[in-house]
């Protein structure tokens, strides 16, 4: 049943070419952004996480990842207020900012967790391009409850 779900979902998800992606994500956001490209990629990414919810959880986040085509994610390490993601985006430029998955995950752990949590991210390799993505919470700090800002 799960593959049949997932069939659906891929028939109806239009697939967009690498090209107009990497146009879009590398070439006019930067430019339309500016300075504030990363900040605003970083709260984009957690409103994709608060509004795309049903698809999160039909696909699952590493498919979800996938689907978006923003590369490769899984869990790598949990602590005990942490959680390293290794995101393997081989599309990726590795001067471009992983803010947009970093929110995005840093607000899919506020949702699970409760409370408000914080992203980071660093490149570990260049071929292939990965990336871990340290998200990081504190139990004493609740989150809002619909996850507004």
């Amino acid at each position: 049943m799960t593959d049949n779900k997932h069939s659906k979902e891929e028939e109806r998800t239009p697939q967009v070419p690498a090209y107009s992606y990497d146009l879009l994500r590398h070439e006019l956001l930067p430019e339309l952004l500016g300075n504030d490209e990363t900040v605003i990629l970083y709260w984009a990414g957690k409103s994709i996480a608060r509004n795309k919810m049903s698809a999160i959880e039909s696909l699952g986040i590493e498919n979800f990842f996938k689907e978006a085509n923003w590369g490769k994610v899984q869990p790598a390490k949990e602590k005990r207020n942490e959680r390293i993601y290794e995101l393997e985006a081989p599309h990726q430029n590795s001067e471009r900012p992983f803010s947009l998955e970093a929110g995005f995950l840093a607000q899919l752990l506020e949702m699970e967790k409760g409370v408000v949590s914080e992203a980071s991210w660093e490149i570990k390799r260049k071929k292939p391009l990965t990336a871990a993505i340290t998200v990081r919470w504190d139990k004493k700090d609740p989150s809002n409850p619909e996850g507004g800002v």
